[in-house]
């Protein structure tokens, strides 16, 4: 087992080297909508948006939570890993071979033959990404992070050229369809470019039962979560048609996939080195809450300064014709607020090997959002919006309760990690409220006005981080574990000489 500090490297150089991929994904991510949202139109976006859920419920099983199950696995030699290749590449190319299938069923059901299209096409894409998998678990279990960020890097910046390039000379759906193969094709050869093991022909299951267990607990949970995060997609297209799912599509992509793309590489550096550390209650609680201080601290302002100014934004970023967004966007915000948190739940059920608990779960609060979705649809896509923040904020008690039992982390301190940005969000939302009312705010651009409410909300997260102990303590390990990455000249407080 890597002794502490050895993990304690690993973790902070990989949460270092994912941030910078993150920054550059997430900039990429929010560019590719920008730029490719100009150049098609609502009802495209739609046709994917159509589509979407299907493919994530058929990724779902392509993966069989393998991944997580190598990372969390106390022992894992070469047989296993040849094993769940195997069986990933089996599963993808059932996978493929059923939204093959099922693409007339789509076109029929959608009332639009373009989406089964995209259906048929989207299975070359499931079988490309069942190639990484194994690779991906693997640099994963051994906190390679740098070489997976590398990956993210490359990947994220080849998928935005390509894409944009895709919609330019298509002007089509048919542009995002591609830019999601040609991403599924980047990352897998960076996969295997980055690690050096390779498959063998025929396989050897014995001794892989457990971690099968493991990751059909996990993809229990998926599944389940899965029909939470996608059949509000389909309960809108259905009932609104094609324009309006990609108005709510777009705003969902702007807004909670770049918490998403925050939380996913977060979990990639903290679910081994919670695995690692779970026999150690202090370690492992220590640990987490700095993780969670860290979260809240670098997510929570920005998401409300984006909700503040949801009028402006949006048409400011997607075009005067995305302007009936804005109030999608608005409620979409605030979910992500009440997210940040409850996200990293994960970490706790996985890391402690308890995803059965998980499943449980998963299944009480989808059956919420699926309610609150047919409930929410007979106001619109805004409404729909609207009731999935309400859904997500009233089972917040339970989740903190079921999650954090059996773990060191109290169900305390996931109330109280998020208050400072909170109060942080409401003093710039004042703030901005107060700069509206000026008469010469009338001419304030829209940077401007974004600009104010971003500063204002971190600094008043910053400020009320400082007004308690845990906040100040937080602060400065973060700091020192910067800190910890510059060389040693810099480190010991003055340049020395070469």
């Amino acid at each position: 087992m890597a002794k502490p500090d050895e993990i304690g490297r690993k973790a902070t150089r990989g949460m270092a080297s994912t941030a910078m991929a993150q920054i550059v994904k997430v900039l990429t991510t929010m560019a590719t909508t920008i730029v490719v949202a100009r150049i098609l139109s609502p009802s495209d976006y739609g046709v994917a948006a159509m589509v979407a859920p299907l493919m994530g419920l058929i990724m779902t099983f392509q993966n069989l939570g393998f991944t997580q199950a190598v990372v969390q696995a106390r022992e894992l030699d070469s047989e296993h890993s040849n094993a769940l290749f195997w069986l990933s590449i089996a599963i993808s190319v059932v996978a493929a071979l059923v939204m093959v299938a099922l693409a007339p069923v789509v076109g029929s059901f959608y009332g639009d033959a373009r989406a089964g299209y995209v259906t048929a096409a989207t299975g070359l894409t499931i079988l490309v990404t069942g190639f990484k998998l194994q690779h991906q678990a693997l640099l994963n279990r051994e906190m390679r992070f740098h070489a997976l960020s590398v990956n993210d890097i490359v990947v994220a910046i080849a998928t935005f050229v390509l894409t944009a390039l895709a919609a330019l000379i298509l002007k089509s759906y048919w542009a995002i369809w591609l830019g999601t193969l040609l991403n599924a094709v980047v990352s897998t050869a960076m996969m295997w470019r980055a690690y050096p093991w390779r498959p063998r022909l025929g396989a050897s299951f014995e001794g892989v039962r457990k971690l099968v267990v493991f990751g059909a607990n996990l993809t229990g949970f998926n599944l389940v979560n899965f029909f939470a995060r996608n059949l509000d997609n389909v309960i809108i297209a259905k009932a609104e048609g094609a324009d309006a799912v990609g108005l709510y599509d777009r705003s969902y992509k702007l807004m909670l996939f770049p918490l998403q793309n925050i939380n996913q590489p977060l979990s990639r550096v903290m679910l081994p080195v919670l695995s690692r550390v779970r026999d150690e209650p202090a370690r492992y609680r220590r640990v987490y809450e700095l993780a969670l201080r860290a979260l809240a601290l670098v997510s929570m302002p920005g998401i409300l300064a984006a909700a503040m100014c949801s009028e402006q934004l949006v048409p400011f970023l997607l075009g005067e014709r995305w302007a009936a967004a804005s109030p999608i966007f608005f409620w979409l915000s605030l979910t992500a607020i009440v997210q940040c948190v409850p996200n990293t739940t994960g970490w706790l059920y996985i890391s402690s090997g308890n995803t059965r608990n998980m499943m449980y779960w998963g299944m009480f609060s989808s059956t919420i959002s699926i309610i609150s979705f047919f409930i929410g649809v007979h106001w619109g896509a805004a409404g729909v919006a609207c009731a999935y923040f309400i859904g997500q904020l009233v089972t917040l008690p339970l989740l903190y309760h079921y999650a954090t039992k059996g773990t060191p982390v109290s169900q305390r301190f996931m109330y109280l990690v998020q208050l400072p940005s909170l109060v942080g969000g409401l003093f710039a939302w004042g703030i901005v409220s107060m700069v509206r009312q000026m008469p010469a705010a009338s001419g304030l651009p829209t940077v401007g006005l974004l600009t104010l409410a971003v500063a204002a909300s971190y600094a008043g997260a910053v400020a009320a981080q400082a007004c308690t102990p845990g906040g100040r303590r937080a602060m400065a390990e973060m700091l020192r574990l910067a800190m910890n990455l510059l060389p040693d000249r810099f480190r010991r407080g003055k340049l020395q000489p070469r």
